[in-house]
């Protein structure tokens, strides 16, 4: 039995067990969106580039003043907690009652401290425990606009417009997990701005991602949070969320939760 598997310390029980829809405001997301992973990962930007890092800024903050005040992306999300426990490498998830909802089956490591994620989940023996699920968008209506950007020739905008969205949906995630944290007694007290991505207790692990690769566990996402309706989020046939802008996962309280190589 790995260390993981021995009954935690504490299982802090999370405020209640509800489905919540949440529309975040998007000037809380662009104080928290990873502006040098969007300069890396986008614009591919050079420091000493100063005249293009010039312009491309003045561009980027006109044109995030144009989205919060024409309300161009809308970010909507549901989340909801869940009572689970773990038995082997699978997470079994449970409604209020006690009724089975679905088992989350996920690799385990090869070699190293053979980790898997059903080892941040408590199994039976050691009470129930919880953990939460999310999906988050910042995509509706961003292709349209995005399209008709590129028809009438402004081939910059329409890009930057596509890669903010997929950055904002990212800053989305940091943020209702800050949320999740609080709302289970986790949260740090007073967060850094923007939050710090992983220096907080616990961790949140999406699916398609090599410690949980299954995209197909998507389906169990979605039938327990049913985003459909108002988030606006969908599943593809290959079990890929649309809009494209959007993040989904599966969210631990363990403080042992870490990110890891599943390959050892």
């Amino acid at each position: 039995m790995t260390q993981q598997k021995r009954c935690p310390d504490d299982i802090p029980v999370p405020e209640d067990l509800e489905r919540h829809y949440v529309e975040q405001p998007l000037g809380e997301l662009f104080a928290n969106m990873d502006e040098g992973l969007f300069n890396l990962r986008f614009l591919k930007l050079k420091k000493n580039d100063t005249e293009k890092v010039r312009e491309t800024a003045k561009l980027l903050g006109a044109l995030k003043e144009e989205i919060i005040a024409k309300d161009l992306i809308k970010a909507r999300g549901v989340y909801r907690f869940f009572p689970v426990n773990s038995s082997g490498d699978e997470i079994f998830f449970y409604d209020k009652e006690g009724g089975k909802l679905a088992a989350f089956p996920f690799p385990r490591q090869k070699g190293g401290e053979m980790l898997c994620l059903a080892d941040f989940a408590a199994p039976a023996a050691c009470g129930r425990d919880y953990a939460a699920l999310f999906a988050v968008t910042c995509g509706e209506g961003v292709m349209d606009f995005s399209r008709r950007e590129r028809e009438a020739g402004n081939y910059v905008r329409s890009y930057l417009v596509e890669a903010l969205a997929l950055t904002l949906a990212e800053a989305f995630a940091d943020v209702l997990h800050y949320s999740i944290r609080k709302k289970w007694g986790i949260a740090e007290a007073d967060p850094a701005k923007p939050l710090l991505r992983g220096k907080y207790r616990g961790k949140r692990y999406s699916f398609g991602y090599p410690v949980c690769p299954d995209l197909a566990n998507q389906k169990f996402l979605f039938d327990l949070l049913k985003p459909e309706p108002d988030a606006g989020l969908r599943l593809t046939d290959g079990y890929m969320m649309d809009p494209e802008a959007s993040v989904s996962a599966i969210v631990f309280h363990n403080p042992k939760a870490v990110y890891f190589d599943i390959n050892g």
